[in-house]
């Protein structure tokens, strides 16, 4: 599968919204990606390209990323699982070239939206979108009642269009916390399109973002395209030879 490049310099017109597009702005009647976007995998990736090839006629694509991440609001004891942190989405939605990043507050009032309200505030009333692209175990609305069938039938009687795509085999964010959580760097590479990127606070890796087992691993930063060493400790901290910059990329274990 080809993958969306992330080699190009940043696009410094991302747009990062949190209410919505005013009226009259060029970023209406776009094509939305639907989605966590949770390290914006190969599968993030292939519903992205086939919203650009909808909007080759001129159209704003951008994709919406609640945040916090729902897990983060109705799981809140959970073990660290996130695999990009708001700092990291923001970045690779600039590399990848998105025109808007629509980032509204995860709450339970947010969350408590029925499908058909969640189509006309958020889609219509926000966003006016005139097309939608989500994968096909896209849920929505209040106890994710709302199913892609639902998004098509509400979505067309407002004139919206709508393309249900069908899962990229291996590639999710579930597929790569698995790969991550078991040390698979290679597996986790594989999922994502890329290294996963760890971000140290403190010498640590951040409180919210997944953790790796402890053992030794080979990273690369940004300022060195050679590989080394460091260990990873149980609670996250990071021992290295060497100074390390806020974000490093984990490339395979090293035991």
């Amino acid at each position: 599968m080809t993958q969306i490049p992330f080699s190009h310099p940043f696009r410094p017109e991302l747009v990062i919204l949190r209410s919505g597009i005013a009226t009259g702005s060029a970023l209406r009647r776009g094509v939305v990606v639907l989605g966590n976007f949770d390290g914006f995998h190969r599968g993030h990736q292939f519903l992205i390209r086939s919203a650009r090839r909808i909007a080759a006629d001129g159209r704003a694509v951008g994709v919406m990323s609640v945040e916090p991440h729902p897990r983060q609001v109705f799981c809140p004891e959970a073990a660290p699982f996130r695999l990009a942190l708001p700092e990291q989405k923001h970045r690779t939605a600039r590399r990848i070239g998105l025109d808007y990043l629509f980032e509204p507050v995860f709450d339970r009032a947010f969350a408590g939206m029925t499908p058909c309200a969640f189509i006309d505030e958020v889609l219509c009333r926000r966003l006016g979108v005139s097309h939608v692209v989500v994968g096909a175990d896209f849920h929505f609305g209040a106890k994710r009642a709302g199913t892609t069938r639902t998004l098509a039938q509400e979505c067309t009687a407002r004139g919206i269009g709508v393309t249900v795509l069908p899962l990229q085999g291996g590639f999710s964010s579930t597929a790569a916390r698995q790969a991550i959580l078991a040390g698979d760097m290679r597996q986790a590479r594989r999922c994502l399109g890329r290294p996963w990127e760890g971000v140290l606070d403190a010498g640590r890796l951040a409180p919210d973002q997944i953790r790796p087992p402890a053992g030794r691993y080979l990273v690369r930063t940004q300022r060195s395209a050679q590989a080394g060493p460091v260990r990873l400790d149980a609670d996250g901290r990071i021992l290295s030879p060497e100074s390390l910059p806020r974000r490093i990329e984990f490339l395979d274990r090293h035991d």
